[in-house]
């Protein structure tokens, strides 16, 4: 009697994965064989009911599964090759400490079940499209530098993405922090104002904002001299009265603090 196979499990899959053949006359260790695709492979266990085995690499796509017993071959049933993804770019590719939703572009995104961003942890992604998923990064912990570049790793049915250097990073900025003003009082248009602090680095903004609230203005000729100094010039505009300077990153923005205030006069 010819083997029978009834069902196959999973239908769809990757290399790597274990696989069940269900069915009857299904053999044995030393007589049976199974054939997926233009592979034939060994079962790691068999039984007159039951199959299982590695599934193979190499293939792609729909590859019919069947099994040979002492040179008899069953009916075919029909397993299907999921890619593993891939991950090409991220947008945004920075962020603060506990960042917003950003779109992952890549490859083989339809079935993608987790996104993992090294070992801060994972996140479920919303699936837009085979190429396109937006996921919310999880939230960094304490910080041992200014910044922490995690490599994106995409996780579906078809496998693992693998990483792939700075394009399929997304780098973690810890908030600036401002700790002294040299000098702390002068004119409008005071220039080489010294500004000291902690993680200075890709800075976007430098501004002076009222004491208890109001428009900020932007520093003039700021000029980073490390990750925890920088210079600029007191806007000529700004009128009497004490101003936070506040640093922008990637990170956000430095707390208003007593520390920050330049006192123009």
């Amino acid at each position: 009697m010819a083997p029978v196979i009834t069902s196959i499990s999973p239908t769809s899959g990757h290399s790597g994965q274990t696989m069940t053949i269900t069915g009857t006359g299904l053999g044995s260790l030393s007589t049976t064989k199974v054939n997926i695709g233009t592979k034939t492979v060994t079962p790691t266990t068999a039984s007159n009911t039951s199959v299982t085995f590695p599934i193979p690499s190499g293939c792609s796509g729909q590859a019919n599964v069947t099994a040979t017993v002492s040179g008899v071959n069953s009916n075919s049933s029909a397993f299907f090759y999921v890619a593993a993804p891939t991950v090409t770019s991220l947008t945004p590719s920075t962020g603060p400490a506990a960042p917003g939703a950003i779109d992952v572009f890549g490859t083989g995104f339809a079935t993608a079940t987790s996104v993992a961003f090294d070992a801060i942890g994972t996140a479920v992604p919303t699936v837009l499209s085979d190429s396109h998923l937006s996921v919310t990064p999880p939230a960094h912990g304490a910080f041992t530098g200014c910044t922490d570049a995690a490599d994106v790793i995409v996780s579906s049915s078809g496998g693992t993405s693998s990483p792939i250097g700075a394009a399929g990073q997304f780098t973690y900025y810890a908030l600036p922090t401002v700790t002294g003003v040299t000098p702390g009082t002068g004119p409008a248009g005071t220039t080489g104002v010294i500004v000291s602090g902690t993680c200075f680095v890709d800075v976007s903004s430098v501004t002076f904002t009222p004491v208890g609230g109001g428009a900020s203005t932007p520093a003039n000729n700021v000029s980073a001299i490390g990750v925890g100094s920088l210079t600029l010039d007191v806007p000529g505009t700004l009128a009497a009265g004490t101003y936070d300077i506040q640093v922008t990153n990637p990170g956000g923005t430095s707390a208003a603090v007593a520390a920050d205030h330049f006192t123009v006069v």
